[in-house]
């Protein structure tokens, strides 16, 4: 497979360069690094075989077999979610919004076509807002060819595409809680959550002060309400104020036995406050790789049973990894339940030069009560393609292109992590 494809004549040559170099490397390490491997994969600890290894996975081989057996063994319990009920709520979820350089109006003009009604349709509309937005500084976009650390921070116009393009309803909510969270400072998360509060767009994962902070967000739509709460692994090379640990809920979710009791707190508080489903947005994991490490797996099984979430939604790891229900015990009402969770929806909206973050979903959560009035939900995971054509991009469903009888060595590449997701 040939996993990166830059598009222009300097990406090619830079991206040739660093594959040189990851094929010396792949000489002597090509045994252990077709597995994959566990680490914390945050800028502020990585070490120099820690950054070795992350570029190759991005620019050389991205690993098919998981770090542990454990993890197949975790995809292939099969649960299945109750079917007798009338859906009377539905909810979109979306993956990671990013400020690429490719994202701009006169490269998206069919972006929404396929799949904005269906996405922006349902009754509440959520993803990953993982750059600043704020008007008073520069903004800054993703390049074509990334060899630093990237200080993101979007525009109104950018926005808007992410937004649907004025097309569309846009977002009601949106997670602000992850890994370029404080890109532009403190003052430009603050910026951003004003100027999503001038949208109408609720945000979670951040507050402007302690009291906010504890105050929970829930959504009341069709008679249910709805808790949505947010965390990220890392805030890259910074840290969060001392003084002000509420700005970001910043935990360290990429190493073992995370300490979780935020999310518990933060899970009861919205519990306290009506919600009838909690959904939990983790933006952590490990990135360019088909499955997610057993600290990632052991981290969302602990989620469910020791805080009672309904429904995890991860990202971070820029392209889509498998998904699954979960049956578990909620430690709040002592009821048996279902859950579901998604391990990475990848990039939404964004456009990299590796192919298998062009795969990435969003899930339509369909919410409705049984016949003793129970609630119950029923997830339709929803793959799709970021797909470019005479330089325009357009989402488009990924088992509409994988119906063509011939692909093109692109698609080709991205229908083996495809597959691996359907599978597992």
């Amino acid at each position: 497979m040939k996993a990166v494809r830059p598009y222009t004549i300097k990406g090619h040559i830079l991206c040739k360069a660093i594959k040189g170099l990851a094929f010396v490397i792949h000489f002597f390490k090509r045994k252990s690094w077709d597995k994959a491997i566990e680490f914390e994969e945050n800028p502020r600890t990585m070490r120099l075989i820690d950054l070795l290894y992350f570029s190759y996975k991005y620019y050389f081989k991205p690993p098919q077999i998981p770090s542990h057996p454990g993890v197949l063994d975790h995809f292939e319990k099969t649960i299945l979610v109750p079917t007798e009920f009338k859906s009377q709520l539905t909810i979109s979820l979306g993956g990671d919004l990013m400020p690429y350089e490719m994202i701009k109006p006169a490269n998206t003009h069919h972006l929404w076509d396929q799949v904005g009604s269906d996405f922006f349709g349902s009754d509440i509309v959520f993803a990953n807002l993982e750059t600043p937005f704020d008007n008073n500084q520069k903004q800054s976009f993703v390049p074509e060819v990334m060899l630093s650390n990237m200080l993101f921070n979007t525009d109104e116009q950018t926005f808007s595409i992410f937004n649907g393009n004025g097309q569309f309803k846009g977002f009601d909510i949106l997670s602000v809680a992850n890994n370029h969270s404080l890109d532009m400072g403190e003052a430009g998360l603050l910026a951003t959550l004003q100027n999503l509060k001038s949208k109408n767009i609720l945000s979670i994962g951040a507050a402007t002060s302690f009291e906010e902070a504890q105050q929970p967000v829930v959504i009341e739509k069709n008679g249910f309400k709805i808790g949505f709460i947010a965390y990220t692994y890392s805030l890259n090379q910074f840290e969060g104020p001392k003084d002000k640990p509420w700005l970001v809920n910043l935990l360290p979710l990429n190493l073992p036995n995370c300490d979780i009791g935020l999310i518990k707190q933060q899970t009861e508080t919205c519990r306290k406050a009506g919600a009838d489903l909690v959904l939990c947005s983790i933006h952590a994991g490990n990135a360019y790789q088909t499955y997610p490490n057993k600290t990632t797996v052991d981290l969302f099984e602990s989620i469910f049973n020791t805080c009672g979430v309904d429904v995890i939604i991860g990202g971070h790891p820029h392209n889509l990894q498998p998904w699954r229900n979960y049956h578990f015990t909620d430690p709040y009402t002592g009821k048996n339940k279902t859950g579901f969770a998604i391990y990475s929806l990848a990039d939404f909206i964004a456009y990299d030069i590796f192919t298998w973050c062009h795969l990435c979903a969003y899930v339509k959560l369909e919410i409705g009560r049984d016949l003793m009035g129970e609630i119950q939900l029923r997830p339709i995971v929803k793959p799709m393609i970021m797909e470019r054509k005479n330089k325009q991009l357009q989402l488009q469903y990924a088992a509409q292109v994988y119906s063509k009888s011939e692909l093109t060595a692109e698609e080709k590449d991205i229908k083996i992590l495809y597959d691996a997701c359907l599978k597992g």
